[in-house]
């Protein structure tokens, strides 16, 4: 029986705020003010994609910004911005463009994934819901979440 991987994807131009944790791969081209955790599989955070949290996964692949720390329990990939400490158990890999502020630090392979709390969650400041949808693509299983349209 063939496996077909699961992929969550943020679009370009989508807004979410609050904390996004999936147990598959999950794509950020958007803005996501809030935490992004993926149990399982590739978190990348696309060109143009902004964290504005923490973002953990297994394997972890940066093009964009991320605005908190950053825990790979597996491999870590930056070719973006990182403002935050960085915390990994595999291989790490830096690409030309690749900026960092904060502390880099290898650890020995974390068994859980943290889940941070807020203890006070913030207002969205767009009340407009998130459009999910399947969109076929080929041989995987991709879950896109855009804006919609007003």
């Amino acid at each position: 029986m063939k496996t077909i991987p699961n992929i969550t994807l943020i679009s370009a131009g989508c807004s979410i705020t609050g904390d996004i944790i999936v147990d598959h791969g999950i794509s950020c081209f958007g803005l996501c003010d809030g935490g992004l955790m993926s149990t399982q599989g590739l978190l990348h955070v696309g060109e143009g994609g902004l964290i504005k949290g923490s973002a953990q996964g297994e394997h972890v692949r940066i093009d964009g910004r991320v605005d908190g720390n950053v825990h790979a329990r597996d491999s870590l990939e930056i070719n973006g911005q990182v403002t935050g400490d960085i915390h990994y158990c595999g291989t790490i890999r830096l690409g030309p463009r690749a900026a960092l502020n904060g502390t880099l630090k290898r650890l020995a392979r974390m068994l859980t994934i943290e889940v941070e709390s807020d203890p006070a969650p913030a207002s969205p400041s767009d009340t407009r819901p998130a459009a999910v949808a399947s969109v076929d693509r080929g041989d995987s299983n991709v879950t896109e979440i855009s804006r919609a349209k007003a």
